[in-house]
């Protein structure tokens, strides 16, 4: 390779990095707004249970407040009722690998539903 090619793979490769950080503040700032609306909507226990839930799944995005839940019904103590759980990747190839959808219920009938990624 030349000098060149090293200062265009240079010049490419932060242009990636710059894209996927704003990338990643746009989902952050998306992902904040919902957490927002849906701390209105909970008691601070259930808010408390919701972050906890989010820091122990992995990556989380998408997040949306909806009006049904995704998935089977899973016993997870939730002190709101019954979550949800939409699992796309059950171990994937390393045995170590698990996504998908998460429903949370809300007051009203509503869910905070996200997707994660572990």
């Amino acid at each position: 390779m030349t000098d060149q090619d090293e200062e265009r793979y240079a010049a490419i490769m932060a242009d990636h990095d710059a894209a996927i950080a704003r990338e990643l503040d746009q989902v952050h700032a998306e992902n904040s707004a919902v957490l927002d609306q849906v701390q209105a909507m909970v008691s601070p226990e259930a808010f408390q249970q919701i972050k906890d839930t989010l820091a122990d799944s992995g990556f989380t995005h998408s997040y949306q407040i909806a009006d049904s839940p995704v998935g089977m019904p899973q016993d997870d103590d939730f002190v709101l009722g019954t979550v949800y759980v939409n699992q796309t990747t059950n171990g994937g190839f390393s045995g170590d690998d698990y996504a998908g959808t998460m429903s949370m219920p809300l007051q009203a009938g509503r869910y905070f539903q996200f997707c994660y990624a572990c």
